[in-house]
């Protein structure tokens, strides 16, 4: 048996036990999982190869929209 009960958030070393991971969390989590998991079809399916630049244009700095919020956010 495990030193710790299911679902438990450990960190450090020696290992503690912070708190009980509740199904928020784990729905939080999972969907985060999911997503990793579908970045490399996604990086196949959008992708090309392209002709590399010799030198910045100057819209190069464009603000990228967040579609992922962290697990504060979701609280």
């Amino acid at each position: 048996d495990s030193l710790f009960g299911k679902r438990s958030l450990i960190v450090g070393n020696p290992a503690q036990k912070i708190k009980d991971v509740s199904d928020a969390m784990m729905e939080w989590k999972t969907a985060g999982t999911s997503l990793y998991q579908q970045l490399p079809a996604q990086m196949h399916q959008q992708f090309k190869a392209v002709t590399p630049l010799k030198e910045l244009p100057e819209h190069v700095r464009q603000i990228q929209v967040g579609s992922y919020k962290t697990w504060n956010e979701t609280k």
